[in-house]
């Protein structure tokens, strides 16, 4: 479960923004193919933010869905339903231009 590493480095990167200050909410930008479950994550931070400044604190995720180039054609296409053939020619497979994203959007503390 990759998910408890990833979510013990968003604590610790909210904590360090905002030294001694509440966290109160968090908002995660999370791709399509991150490999990473979204609720895996919420109960990771449960545990994880237990007992520190960041407890309670809301996650908000933005999804990103996956948007592939072929690399025959170059038509840009989304990924759908797993199907990484190219709508325009057929060829599989193709370059990853979004969806693999997983980083800290923004991070709300109470004010001071």
């Amino acid at each position: 479960m990759h998910e408890l590493a990833i979510t013990q480095n968003i604590v610790d990167i909210a904590l360090k923004s905002a030294p001694e200050r509440q966290v109160q909410g968090i908002t995660i930008v999370l791709g399509e193919l991150s490999g990473i479950v979204e609720d895996s994550v919420r109960f990771c931070f449960e545990v994880v933010a237990a007992d520190t400044a960041a407890k309670g604190a809301a996650l908000t995720f933005h999804k990103v869905p996956a948007h592939l180039r072929c690399t025959k054609c170059a038509f840009e296409f989304k990924l759908d339903n797993g199907d990484w053939a190219c709508p325009q020619c057929g060829n599989l497979g193709g370059e990853v231009l979004q969806g693999r994203e997983c980083y800290i959007e923004s991070i709300d503390v109470e004010d001071e």
